[in-house]
């Protein structure tokens, strides 16, 4: 064995095979650096040797193949499949990508349940689905309104018409004949017979429409068949009934004594709106209501006003006296 060795040392070191020797030592020291700086990297991790075959996918959803540790995968999606030199790591291990986008997967999520909630609280026109149900739900019949009681209408108020004639009659031992003016619907506080001379103001009907009643404002002389107010000795106001008759007689300034009638030819009463009432009282005389007032003569002796329109009732019925012949007002002096 010595000798073979020696032989063999002595064969080395002989100038033919010198060359020889040199190439093997050089091919020898560049192996050597190989392995120290190139190979260091994939050889640190000897585990990576006995990872099977089989297809790794990672957290972030990225298959990767490992055969060999000299035939690296690319991880990242868009790398290239030819790796060389760069440092080994887990392909276990998530990468850093694979972590945010994983962090958004987990946000939406959460996220989702409550969008999803708010999305089927508000409805949809174009899901058939979120209509559907309302369709076909049974509705609630709604109650019946009440309707409005009509107003009643106002109730009809009783408004009596009172048809009289008044004028002078012709002198006595003329021919003549009777100049009678028709009244057919004499208005409240008409002076008889005009404003300018007046006699007797209309102030109503008693209750029932049963007489008509006129205030003595002119200084005449009574006779004929109404009843004074308060006396016939003091006769302030004149009660006539239908078809009744009186006369007044009066001293002209001239000193012609003048007769007028008073006749009362009926007294009607009608229903009527509150619109008709409000016409009577427009259709009231201003002029007469003047000559009571100046006068002093508004109020009538026993009677007063009702809450009818135009009608009179008695405080307290008087006991007449004899009916109104030769009565005479006296209203100013001579």
């Amino acid at each position: 064995m010595t000798g073979f060795l020696n032989s063999l040392k002595a064969d080395l070191l002989d100038r033919r095979l010198l060359p020889l020797v040199a190439l093997v030592t050089i091919a020898l020291v560049a192996a050597v650096a190989y392995a120290a700086f190139g190979g260091g990297s994939s050889s640190a991790t000897p585990t990576a040797a006995v990872v099977p075959s089989t297809p790794v996918t990672a957290s972030a959803g990225i298959a990767v193949s490992q055969k060999t540790p000299e035939n690296a995968v690319a991880e990242m999606a868009g790398a290239t499949s030819a790796q060389h030199h760069g440092s080994a790591r887990n392909p276990f291990a998530p990468l850093p990508g694979a972590k945010a986008t994983s962090a958004t997967n987990s946000s939406t999520s959460t996220t989702s349940p409550s969008s999803s909630a708010s999305a089927s609280s508000t409805p949809a026109a174009s899901s058939p689905s979120a209509s559907a149900p309302s369709s076909t739900a049974p509705s609630t019949p709604a109650a019946p309104s009440t309707p409005a009681k009509p107003a009643k209408p106002a109730k009809p108020k009783t408004v009596y018409h009172v048809a009289v004639l008044f004028g002078a009659l012709p002198e006595a031992g003329s021919a003549g004949k009777a100049e009678l003016t028709p009244y057919e619907d004499l208005k409240l506080l008409t002076p008889l017979p005009s404003a300018a001379q007046p006699l007797l103001v209309f102030r109503g009907v008693t209750a029932g429409g049963k007489s008509a009643t006129f205030t003595v404002v002119g200084e005449v002389i009574l006779h004929g068949q109404a009843d004074c107010l308060p006396s016939a000795t003091q006769c302030e106001a004149i009660d006539l009934a239908a078809g009744k008759v009186e006369d007044l007689e009066y001293l002209s300034s001239s000193g012609q004594l003048i007769t007028y009638e008073l006749t009362v030819v009926s007294i009607a009463s009608t229903k009527a709106s509150g619109a008709s009432v409000k016409d009577v009282l427009r259709g009231e005389s201003k002029a007469g209501r003047a000559l009571l007032r100046d006068d002093g003569l508004e109020s009538i002796p026993y009677l007063h006003p009702s809450s009818q329109l135009g009608v009179l009732v008695f405080a307290s019925r008087p006991a007449f006296g004899a009916h109104a012949h030769a009565a005479r007002r006296h209203r100013h002096s001579h």
